[in-house]
Formats: structure tokens, sequence, C-alpha cells
């Protein structure tokens, strides 16, 4: 089962990176942001409101990527 809490943000501004992609600017009450794509926004969010953010553990993606970098560190040192 996996484990999952939720932050709420404030969407702060709409940027435009160096490709010219909208991101999301998200401030969260502590002053932390997180920059996001505009696409990963909630349909209709906009500047000023607030969204969840959730967080979930994804165990089976975490033992992929340790089994992957185990095999390449054996590929590279042996064993």
């Amino acid at each position: 089962m996996a484990a999952r809490s939720s932050l709420r943000a404030t969407i702060d501004r709409i940027e435009r990176d160096e490709d010219g992609k909208p991101l999301a600017v998200l401030l969260f009450d502590d002053g932390q942001q997180l920059v996001l794509p505009e696409a990963a926004m909630p349909r209709g969010a906009g500047e000023g409101d607030v969204v969840e953010v959730r967080l979930g553990l994804d165990r089976g993606e975490t033992t992929r990527r340790s089994d992957e970098i185990r095999r390449l560190q054996q590929g590279l040192y042996g064993g």
C-alpha cells in the first residue's frame, strides 16, 4: 500500500521556460516554491487559486530503479 500525503499551495504566477512552454509557479505558506508544467495544473486553475499537491510513495518504481543501479554497478565493478 502506498503512503500518501498532501500539501496546499497557491498558484503564484505563470511563467514561460526557455522554449516558451508555460510553467506554473506554486507558492507554499512557508515561502518555498515549486515550478511545474502548467499542463500539470487542474483544468481551469489560474493565478491565485489554491491547489492540493499530493505526494505518493511508489515502491515499485523505487525497487525498479534500485535494481537498475545494482545492475549497472555490477557491470562497472563486477560482482
